[in-house]
């Protein structure tokens, strides 16, 4: 009997966790211009021996947040843990039975996609191996309000809860759609398992800077395995231009944070 640590469980645990309460608010915002280079520095573990290979790494801009660092630390401390654990269990019951153990994996990555003054952006991407025919991976977001000092999700941005949705959902459906057609060599549109467009709740959305000014000029959004498809086909990641529609339904407080990008 294999132990089970649940990828989803772990993405969720990597990218929605409540941030505890600062006792000091930060002081009001800087205009959205680049931030200054992290006086922190990126972290990472590494350990490999006959039961685990296990990585947990993140991002110098996340360094540099302490209630992210205390956050992450309490995770990876979980995460290998129950590794072990699970490790321990599964190749003494196999030795018992005769069979040939094979040593659990974990990885989790905290990148920054993108900051501005106020907002870092992290792309968190998980793997893990806990026995079975092959691990699973995906990818999951972290938005972080420096200025509120907490984690906020994307659709808080919006001054409106259905201006998300507006905007996004038939862009990101007809991206997926095309990009599903070229994996598949067939149209999309049948009435199959992995035929309809995933949710946004669904999805991974990570703001995105990609010329590193300060401004995140995209969003990229993500499905990971068994989400949009089967897992031979793989995450489906599909870039989606800001613009500038989208920017005018932020919150004033957020548009600073966002200059619209060019078209893919």
């Amino acid at each position: 009997m294999k132990h089970v640590l649940p990828l989803l469980v772990l993405l969720s645990s990597c990218g929605q966790q409540p941030a505890p309460s600062p006792s000091n608010q930060a002081a009001d915002a800087a205009p959205a211009t680049r931030p200054a280079a992290p006086a922190a520095k990126a972290f990472v573990h590494d350990e490999k021996n006959d039961l685990i290979e296990f990585h947990y790494g993140w991002s110098a801009e996340a360094a540099a947040v302490p209630q992210l660092v205390d956050r992450f630390s309490r995770d990876m401390n979980k995460v290998r843990a129950e590794l072990i654990a699970g490790a321990k269990e599964d190749k003494a019951l196999r030795e018992k039975e005769g069979f040939e153990f094979h040593g659990y994996s974990s990885t989790t990555d905290y990148t920054t996609a993108g900051q501005s003054a106020r907002l870092l952006s992290l792309s968190v991407d998980a793997a893990a191996y806990t026995g079975g025919a092959h691990g699973n991976y995906g990818t999951n977001g972290l938005l972080w309000d420096r200025q509120a000092v907490k984690e906020i999700k994307v659709a808080d941005l919006f001054a409106e809860p259905t201006n998300m949705d507006r905007l996004l959902t038939q862009r990101w459906c007809d991206a997926l759609n095309k990009a599903r057609e070229e994996k598949r060599g067939e149209s999309v549109g049948g009435d199959g398992m992995f035929d309809d467009c995933p949710k946004l709740e669904d999805i991974a959305i990570v703001p995105t800077d990609m010329d590193g000014n300060g401004r995140f000029d995209r969003l990229t959004l993500t499905a990971s395995p068994y989400v949009a498809g089967p897992y031979v086909e793989g995450s489906y990641e599909i870039e989606l231009a800001a613009t500038p529609d989208l920017i005018a339904a932020l919150k004033a407080e957020y548009r600073d944070s966002f200059e619209a990008g060019q078209p893919q």
